[in-house]
């Protein structure tokens, strides 16, 4: 199969701006290039700030545990509030978060800062979400590869950011302050753009707040489809798990030094951004649950050649095809699972962020401990997959 093909519009929805277009993909390049701006920066603020690892730490917490008590309540919202204000909300928050860790004199602002910054990504990149799909309700698939595409842009934008700044001798606080008042300007342009209403809007008229979400929810549990979608980014939330353990094994079990590490990391990004600039092409000639089949299948085999043939340059190698097949999950995953219920893409997308209260990292990590790292790593690498075939062959229609 070919995927020199030519990329075609995707024919948006009625009433559809290309303004409205624009500001959906905004939503998480602006989180992905902000959120990566000081976890870059972090040697620099801890020696300035004089942080110990424990308030290090503490900082992460409080984004992810903010992000994950509000973060299914804010999604919810997305179907039956009104959604510029929602993802103004998130960009404005996420700026202000940012401005305030440049300016942050102690550990208490700074901390404050990482609050914030958990309590608006949601609502800013989760409602962006559901835009461009709404937007593209029949080509979720491709139009999540191109946001995708942008939203890895955006991550490898701020470690460059970050160098451009040092090497020019600029104050780092002057970067985070800048691009955090420049999210305020994206929140006024926000505001200032024409949003359709929610996909079912009409069913919901009438009814009160309450009324609006139950029925929301009780819908998203009748749709077998959405479930289904839910069920593959569970598998994925589980085929990811080991990644965070990959540079430990890297060293300890390959014998890459730390210099190698970095190569190999970087080679999987631009893996990874190989994949989504041939996805778009890649869904126009076959189907989303064909690509999904080919890439797991693939997986079975790789991961486990990944985990025992040896060499360092056979990583390297085996690297390349892994990286690609695995990259193209979360675009077809996510873009299916919010097309799957028409008008209600926020509440599937509370029904997700309810996985982050999952802890299959620690879970992995026991499991690592009990047995070995390369054990643990081959138990998901085959498990995982196989559970992604038996949900892809489940899923109802033909995507």
């Amino acid at each position: 199969m070919s995927l020199k093909v030519q990329i075609k519009p995707i024919p948006r929805a009625e009433g559809i701006s290309h303004r409205l277009v624009l500001i959906g993909l905004g939503g998480r390049f602006t989180d992905e290039l902000l959120s990566g701006l000081p976890a870059v920066l972090m040697p620099t603020i801890r020696a300035q700030l004089g942080l110990s690892y424990t308030q290090v730490s503490l900082l992460g917490l409080a984004l992810n545990y903010v992000a994950a008590t509000i973060e299914p309540v804010g999604a919810l919202l997305i179907d039956v509030w009104k959604r510029p204000w929602l993802m103004a909300w998130g960009a404005a928050g996420v700026g202000l978060a940012t401005a305030v860790m440049g300016l942050a004199p102690t550990f208490a602002i700074l901390l404050l800062g990482f609050a914030i910054y958990g309590l608006a990504s949601g609502p800013l990149a989760h409602t962006a979400d559901v835009v461009l799909v709404e937007a593209y309700p029949q080509n979720a698939g491709r139009i999540f590869a191109r946001a995708t595409l942008l939203d890895t842009v955006g991550a490898l934008l701020a470690p460059l950011l970050v160098s451009a700044t040092v090497w020019l001798g600029l104050e780092w606080r002057w970067l985070l302050v800048s691009l955090g008042l420049s999210s305020l300007v994206y929140a006024v342009l926000i505001l200032r753009t024409p949003f359709p209403p929610p996909a079912n809007g009409h069913e919901q008229a009438g009814l009160s707040l309450r009324q609006a979400l139950t029925g929301n929810v009780k819908a998203v549990l009748a749709n077998r489809a959405a479930l289904g979608w839910l069920l593959l980014l569970l598998a994925l939330t589980i085929l990811e798990t080991p990644a965070t353990f990959t540079a430990i094994w890297l060293r300890e079990q390959v014998g890459m030094s730390q210099a190698l590490i970095g190569v190999y990391t970087a080679v999987q990004m631009a893996v990874g951004i190989l994949c989504l600039a041939v996805l778009d092409r890649w869904l126009q000639v076959m189907s989303a649950r064909r690509i999904l089949q080919l890439a797991t299948l693939g997986l079975l085999v790789l991961y486990p050649a990944w985990l025992f043939l040896p060499g360092i340059w056979t990583r390297f190698a085996l690297a390349i095809p892994i990286n690609f097949l695995f990259s193209v999950y979360w675009p077809i995953g996510k873009g299916q699972s919010l097309a799957s219920a028409p008008g209600r893409g926020g509440t599937v997308t509370a029904m997700e962020a309810l996985f982050s209260f999952i802890p299959f990292p620690l879970l992995f990590g026991l499991l690592a401990q009990w047995t070995t790292l390369t054990t643990a790593m081959f138990w998901v690498y085959v498990g995982a997959p196989l559970l992604l075939l038996l949900v892809i062959w489940r899923l109802p229609g033909k995507e």
